[in-house]
């Protein structure tokens, strides 16, 4: 049961490591645009996602109830969070927030493109994992409205915990937080993963580690994937397979799929067998060594005193915004209302 719960925790770290998609390498705050770069995938994006020179979104409104939406203001925003206030704090949950930059050095904070709530309930005896989409819609404090992974980009992971909480009323109680360098170690350092693949996943997961391996100067032939079907990957083919939006379903639903997918396969790997507590504190050790946070070491043995209750609760998974309540504008995806996204989430994870 222990190996499940380190899966766990080791499954969390990856998935805010693996999902920063790959601009320019000489990209630049100057580049950035309200908090996201407006140069983006020159040659990996399909053509039909462009119009008239410019890079968009339109798949989201697929999904979207762009019929049945209200306008959505800052003064919504505010009251709903307002009037929610009084579940913003459970003693019974334990809240971590996994955030992904895209940063290649220390001269800027990064975009915080992944935002993973992970929520353990213990009076419910689940885990809930809710991923907060890039594009969402956020009120910013002392920004403005602007999509969400603008929060990171403006004042670090502080901020980005402190708009999530203000804007969807969690208490955030730690963060953890990686960025391009760290994701591929962290993958590495569990050994891979093994993951079922399409030929049109793999195709795409190649160019990202193609890119990948140029930045890094490593040679690209020893990762490439060379089948479809179950395979064991490495740290750069996990990355490139979780980073992938155009799959499928596509968009940033599509690839928050392939994460919960990189973390149930780590759970089910590593779920047989013994794990003493002592290897284990050892291994999360490791792996927070690779990114910035706020957990402390007495928290963290806390939680893997914790494994035996906590392995046996269940898994359940979800998205903000929800499908069909949002619609797109200005390529960000705005809640149709306010109050009843709070209080989904509320009743969900509390």
């Amino acid at each position: 049961m222990r190996r499940r719960m380190t899966a766990l925790l080791t499954g969390m770290l990856l998935l805010a490591a693996a999902v920063m998609p790959v601009y320019a390498e000489d990209a630049s705050t100057e580049e950035v645009f309200e908090g996201t770069y407006t140069e983006a995938y020159v040659e990996e994006v399909p053509e039909e996602l462009y119009v008239d020179g410019e890079y968009t979104e339109e798949v989201y409104a697929e999904d979207s109830a762009e019929e049945t939406y209200v306008e959505v203001t800052t003064e919504d925003i505010s009251d709903a969070a307002a009037s929610d206030s009084t579940a913003s704090s459970k003693e019974d949950t334990y809240n971590v927030l996994l955030i992904g930059v895209d940063r290649r050095d220390d001269s800027w904070y990064g975009n915080s493109d992944v935002m993973i709530l992970v929520t353990i309930n213990y009076e419910k005896e689940t885990i809930y994992l809710t991923s907060f989409l890039r594009d969402l819609y956020a009120n910013i404090p002392g920004v403005g409205v602007a999509k969400l992974n603008a929060a990171c980009a403006n004042g670090g992971a502080d901020l980005c915990v402190e708009t999530i909480a203000s804007n969807y009323q969690v208490k955030i109680d730690n963060y953890a937080l990686v960025d391009f360098n760290s994701m591929i170690a962290l993958v590495d350092a569990v050994g891979g993963v093994d993951l079922e693949i399409t030929e049109d996943e793999m195709e795409v997961a190649n160019g990202y580690i193609a890119t990948m391996c140029e930045a890094n100067g490593e040679p690209s032939e020893a990762h490439q994937i060379t089948e479809a079907g179950m395979v064991h990957l490495d740290g750069y083919q996990t990355v490139g397979f979780m980073r992938n939006r155009y799959s499928g379903s596509g968009s940033d639903f599509g690839r928050t799929e392939r994460q919960r997918k990189v973390l149930t396969a780590i759970i089910a790997s590593m779920g047989d067998g013994d794990f003493g507590a002592g290897s284990a504190v050892s291994l999360v050790q490791t792996l927070l060594g690779y990114v910035q946070h706020d957990i402390g070491y007495l928290k963290m043995v806390q939680l893997l005193t914790q494994v035996p209750t906590i392995s046996t609760f269940g898994l359940e998974q979800q998205h903000i915004p929800y499908d069909g309540m949002y619609y797109v504008e200005n390529e960000i995806l705005i809640p149709t209302d306010m109050q009843e996204t709070i209080s989904t989430l509320q009743n969900t994870i509390y």
